[in-house]
């Protein structure tokens, strides 16, 4: 039952040989006043739910009262859907049945949780190579649960304030008591170069439709095809999409490369390079960010924005998916159905400081997916002495592949076919005060050339970010426009006033024409969160636009937006008001409103319901909808949705789907029933991937994704000869766990392992598992792997192990007759070519050596120490060591000289 409080408790244990990672100050990111993990701060607590044991290794540091916890460790326990990335330093997801999001940046020492940004001190964060620590008494305040530390029974209680996922997971299963879960571990990670190929077999997205209808076409069919990979040293995109006449409509392709480092065309020093199906940036004034074919490139640093800019987010969009738009936990928009195969939301526009963008996408068979990108928005200066161009150059709205019919063509778009090229630089002057400037040669509505140029500053004011802008067209346009943005009570706020003269045309602005010049233009974002109501954050986003003419006329456009979660039920809603004053014809005043409801019953049903509505100039319904989506099995899910359109058109529609996820496709019967005009339809959906499997040398069928992101090829083997690479005749490891993509992945009985699924990121971590392998004697590489995953790539992960064996030795004196073991001896086992393996004896004199490769080794004390005490051993020791066994030593050890 949501809502329901259940109680874990954490129990302090010791266990014996149990190790704390050793971290040097070097292998710590840098932060200034964070946390270090010391040895001797190391705890170790075995965590317990509901009586049950969910493991007996969870690492923390620190003083017990108030320790420093594994959030990426902590939310795999508890099934939370948590992102934890240490290389960034950024933790980023949703929690609980409203799927509320939660995002921290340690760089920036902020965590937004439930609707309000709250602070987050260094002292109470570190980081390791594979997780970040937050002290307990912080985590609490962004984790659905109240942690309670006991320092007399050495025991950690955690009290849920929801329901966990992994309380609803063993409710499912029907178990009475606790699950033992193998977590990820503190190891260093294995990183492995993901670069660019000559050539790489491509991988492939299809989606195949088809039905019968009452509407024309009666017997529709329609397929997508996405394909990606590498060729020529770059990474390529490409999409095919057909009418429902199965003809092919559409088609694109994209090169294109990143390098963080700015490695790309030569002096130019580029940050990211594209070629083919592209699009120009958009320019402070003037000209907006078009597509065409053609190239674009960038120096400036990936992700950097400023608050000046909007953004226009992009991406692939398949048959039967829609998505939503979250920008700090407010729904700011939606796309029901793709467009040319993709979604797109133009000029969204941010505000200054932490903006937390998020990308919900809901498919056909009621699954969820989220992409969360976190935006640190500045005032859009430059350090001193930095330079960024960007850049594009594109024939405008022509697709380097043109599919439409001789009809299609006929109807073009103004500007169509025509060249356009756009140019921005910035100069950081100081590190305060960066000049900017621009060019761009372009087509206008009626197909003119235009050409314009723009001259501004970034700097600030007071403590806002101000901007200045000036601009020209050949056609004698003009136009200035000046910006502040800071957050002054803790309210983000943007304002932005630019005046015009000449008929300068600025497509920036969300209406603009040529038959109807622009005078001035005046608009004001503001994002709050509002006081607690009922112990609920509400964050709210106001936006006010204001456009005067030349002919006298005005429009005004405001647009309020805000989310709650009521009840464990994710609440958007949202007004829009335009009022349209056009001379000769009079005044206009038109207000509609939304209002949408998402929630996961018991983590079971997931409910969406959406309805629209008019108040001005009249008070009705528009549009209502909902759906009801449950993922039966792993295998199969139902959904039923309902929708209601009213006033002229008024109907009601019925849909209902089946929807089977196998191994290698998606597979949909879907129908819908429209009850006013009788019409119904009747479909089924085809959609599977084919990814090359490096191990097999041949393609395998996936579920989709395959195109969209990247997947990975695991090779465990022995490794013989210590070279790390694969060698004809070493055998592979079964049954090792791999856990990162979709689901968890077994190794077969070759080693091999074939993960797909894995998105498109810079940095992406698999876990490797390997409890469940039959050879004891075995040393592996660090458990989490670490590497960037792009569309269409397949990157060969070889995961060398060494078969080892253990030596124990004990170094004893006779004293009198008696054997008495000696105590902190420093001892090694020696073997030509290789390091020697170092230990010292325990109270008993004895040494335990683990994770011994084979080979024929010297026993030998330290020469340092055996000079210092005069200590030899009685007669020289030499122990061969083979896998899988075990390798007693018993040294005599006398004092004085080498006899003779």
């Amino acid at each position: 039952m949501a809502g329901a409080v259940a109680l874990l408790s954490l129990q302090l244990i010791g266990v014996a040989g149990a190790q704390p990672l050793s971290i040097n100050a070097a292998e710590q990111p840098a932060s200034a006043g964070r946390a270090q993990l010391r040895e001797e701060d190391f705890l170790l607590f075995a965590v317990q739910l509901d009586g049950g044991t969910l493991t007996e290794g969870l690492s923390a540091y620190g003083a017990t009262q108030d320790p420093l916890l594994p959030v990426g460790e902590l939310s795999r326990l508890l099934d939370l859907n948590i992102d934890v990335s240490p290389s960034q330093g950024t933790i980023a997801g949703t929690i609980g049945e409203s799927a509320r999001s939660v995002t921290v940046d340690l760089a920036l020492g902020l965590v937004r949780a439930g609707g309000k940004n709250l602070p987050l001190a260094p002292q109470d964060t570190a980081v390791t190579p594979t997780d970040i620590f937050i002290r307990a008494s912080v985590l609490e305040k962004i984790l659905p649960v109240k942690i309670i530390v006991d320092t007399e029974t050495l025991e950690i209680k955690l009290v849920a304030t929801e329901k966990l996922p992994v309380q609803s997971r063993i409710e499912r299963q029907g178990r009475k008591g606790g699950v033992n879960s193998d977590t990820g571990s503190t190891d260093p990670v294995l990183k492995i170069e993901s670069p660019y190929l000559l050539f790489a077999p491509p991988a492939f997205d299809i989606a195949l439709a088809t039905g019968t209808d009452t509407r024309s076409p009666r017997f529709p069919r329609r397929y997508d095809v996405r394909v990606a990979g590498d060729l020529l040293y770059m990474g390529y995109q490409g999409y095919l999409g057909s009418d429902e006449a199965a003809k092919p409509s559409t088609a694109r392709l994209m090169f294109e490369r990143r390098s963080p480092q700015g490695n790309l065309l030569g002096p130019i020093g580029a940050t990211y390079a594209s070629a083919g199906d592209v699009f120009t940036p958009g320019m402070a004034l003037g000209p907006r960010s078009v597509g065409g074919r053609g190239i674009s490139f960038t120096t400036a640093k990936l992700g950097e924005t400023s608050v000046f800019q909007r953004i226009t987010l992009r991406g692939e969009l398949p048959i039967g998916y829609d998505v939503e738009l979250y920008v700090n936990d407010v729904l700011r928009s939606g796309q029901r159905s793709p467009v040319e195969g993709r979604y797109e939301f133009i000029d969204v526009p941010l505000v200054r400081g932490l903006n937390v963008i998020r990308l919900v996408t809901y498919g056909p068979r009621g699954e969820r997916s989220e992409q969360s990108r976190v935006v640190n928005v500045g005032g859009g200066q430059l350090a001193k002495g930095e330079f960024n161009l960007d850049f594009g150059l594109v024939q405008q709205d022509q697709a380097l592949f043109d599919l439409r019919s001789p009809e299609e063509k006929a109807v073009a778009l103004a500007g169509e076919g025509k060249m356009r090229a756009v140019a921005n630089m910035a100069y950081g002057v100081t590190n305060g005060f960066t000049l900017v400037g621009g060019a761009a040669l372009y087509p206008g509505f009626e197909g003119e050339r235009r050409a314009v140029a723009i001259l501004g500053a970034r700097g600030s004011l007071f403590g806002f970010a101000a901007q200045a802008d000036a601009g020209r067209d050949s056609r004698g346009g003009r136009a200035v426009a000046l910006g502040l943005a800071g957050q002054p009570f803790g309210i983000s706020a943007l304002g932005r006033h630019a005046e015009y003269a000449g008929g300068f045309i600025d497509e920036t602005l969300r209406v603009f024409s040529a038959a109807r010049p622009l005078s001035r233009h005046s608009e004001l974002t503001l994002d709050v969160s509002l006081p607690p109501i009922g112990g609920k954050i509400i964050p709210l986003s106001f936006r006010a636009e204001r456009d005067g003419y030349d002919d006298g006329g005005t429009t005004w456009l405001a647009l309020a937006r805000a989310s709650a979660t009521i009840a464990d039920t994710l609440i958007s809603t949202g007004l829009d008001f335009q009022r349209e004053t056009i001379p000769a014809t009079g005044t206009t005043n038109r207000l509609t409103g939304n209002f949408a409801a998402s929630k996961f019953v018991d983590y079971k049903w997931q409910l969406r319901g959406v309805v629209d509505y008019d108040i001005l100039p009249d008070k009705a319904l528009r549009a209502a909808a909902f759906t009801a989506s449950r993922q039966v099995s792993d295998r199969l899910g139902i959904q039923f949705g309902a929708g209601k359109t009213f006033g002229k058109e008024k109907d009601l529609s019925l849909q209902a789907g089946a929807f089977f996820r196998l191994p290698f496709a998606d597979l949909a019967f879907t129908g819908d029933y429209a009850t006013a005009k009788k019409d119904w339809r009747v479909g089924v959906r085809l959609a599977f991937g084919l990814a090359f499997d490096p191990g097999i040398r041949n393609y395998r069928a996936t579920r989709p994704g395959a195109a969209s992101g990247g997947s990975a090829a695991f090779h465990a083997f022995i490794d013989s000869d210590g070279d790390g690479q694969y060698d004809r005749g070493e055998s592979g490891v079964p049954k090792l766990t791999v856990e990162g993509g979709e689901s968890k992945i077994t190794t077969n009985a070759k080693g091999r392992a074939f993960i797909p699924g894995l998105g498109n990121s810079i940095s992406h971590q698999l876990r490797v598992g390997t409890d469940d392998i039959d050879n004891f004697y075995i040393s592996s590489p660090p458990s989490n792997v670490e590497f960037a995953s792009r569309p269409g790539h397949t990157i060969e992960i070889p995961y060398p192990l060494a078969a080892v064996a253990e030596v124990v030795a004990r170094v004893r004196l006779n004293q009198d007759g008696k054997d008495i073991g000696l105590a902190a001896v420093r001892v090694r086992l020696v073997r030509d070519g290789s390091a020697p393996i170092e230990g010292t004896t325990e109270f008993d004199g004895s040494v335990i050596f683990g994770n011994v490769r084979p080979g024929t080794y010297r026993f030998e004390i330290e020469p340092e120490q055996a000079a210092q005490l005069r200590m030899r051993l009685k007669q020289p020791i030499e122990v061969a060591v083979t896998p899988d066994e075990s390798q007693n030593i018993n040294a005599e050890v006398v004092f004085g000289a080498e006899p003779g």
